[in-house]
């Protein structure tokens, strides 16, 4: 996944993540909860949006790769770029975060 993602409002989309370590191998996810949060802004308390570990398709998470989908009511948000992360978490206190990415949302042309 590139660090910047374009939708159009109400648009549908799945998403996959690789998540990697410093050498550049995919990190095993297959043990760690997810969750993806999606906000307007870092300094906002709580999310606009976001997708918790049962949402995922982990069927790749031994390599370091899982998708999720975002519905038509996720992107139907007001047209702007918002700041994801996804969180993953390992049993024990580990919290690992991937590095943010924007979702920049476009206003969808009616007719």
């Amino acid at each position: 996944m590139t660090n910047k993602l374009v939708v159009k409002q109400g648009e549908a989309r799945t998403i996959t993540f690789t998540v990697k370590n410093a050498l550049g191998t995919g990190v095993d996810l297959a043990g760690a909860a997810l969750l993806l949060g999606v906000k307007k802004d870092k300094s906002e308390a709580d999310y606009t949006f976001a997708k918790a570990d049962e949402e995922f398709d982990k069927s790749q998470a031994a390599n370091g790769m899982v998708s999720v989908n975002l519905s038509a009511a996720d992107t139907g948000q007001p047209e702007a770029t918002y700041i994801g992360e996804l969180k993953c978490t390992w049993a024990g206190p580990v919290i690992k975060k991937s590095e943010d990415f924007f979702l920049q949302i476009k206003r969808a042309v009616t007719s």
